[in-house]
């Protein structure tokens, strides 16, 4: 059985390379379709959740290509947090008793201008609201008021919950470490520039050793 392990924040294509290069955990939308892409014709493929999210619109690209596919299935195995509870709404899914569900409302970082502007990002956050309310009501089948408020508030479902309000369809009889962080992502902008600093430094230096091995073989040594 094929498995792909949504692990860490949730990134796009763009930053994955980052993580790579700090070694960090991290699963972004190429992840997935590398793992769907790659299993065998008519195998299953086991996600397993252990994220306290990340990047709203990856979590959304992820759900999308994890919808309602007949040869996939979820399985939450520590927390399956903000962006990773969107993806753990995409398909049929199992929660380990000690696993947890956290929903919450769409945070945005770096926002800036006059109060038009804040006017308007507070109207673009309802909407993506909006926008992820919708995997949880089509999931749960409960009321878009209803998952708002739970969102509103942020909210943390046991095992137990989850099942309950419809968050999951089973709870599954093996036990898992919790091994997850909700402090935010990772990459901040300041680390994100020193990381592009440190790789064109590294380049830099690559490329001048490459250059004078060039000018020894010119001369024969």
């Amino acid at each position: 059985m094929a498995e792909i392990n949504i692990r860490g924040d949730i990134i796009s294509n763009d930053d994955k390379w980052i993580y790579d290069w700090l070694e960090w955990d991290s699963t972004c939308p190429a992840d997935v379709k590398a793992a769907l892409d790659s299993k065998p014709e008519g195998e299953m493929l086991t996600v397993l959740i252990n994220s306290g999210g990340g990047s709203v619109f990856a979590g959304q690209e992820i759900y999308s290509m994890l919808r309602d596919r007949e040869d996939v299935q979820i399985s939450i195995q520590s927390l399956a947090g903000s962006a990773a509870s969107v993806i753990a709404m995409a398909n049929k899914s199992e929660i380990s008793p000690v696993g947890m569900i956290m929903i919450h409302n769409v945070h945005m970082s770096g926002a800036a201008g006059d109060y038009h502007d804040m006017k308007k990002n507070a109207e673009i956050l309802q909407r993506m609201n909006e926008a992820l309310a919708a995997a949880y009501v089509e999931k749960t089948g409960r009321d878009q008021d209803e998952i708002l408020r739970l969102m509103d508030k942020e909210t943390w479902l046991t095992a137990n919950q989850a099942l309950e309000l419809g968050f999951v369809d089973s709870i599954d009889g093996a036990e898992e470490a919790f091994a997850a962080s909700v402090s935010g992502m990772r990459l901040t902008e300041d680390i994100r520039q020193q990381v592009i600093a440190e790789k064109a430094k590294a380049e830099a230096i690559e490329a001048r050793k490459q250059s004078l091995l060039n000018d020894l073989d010119a001369y024969g040594v």
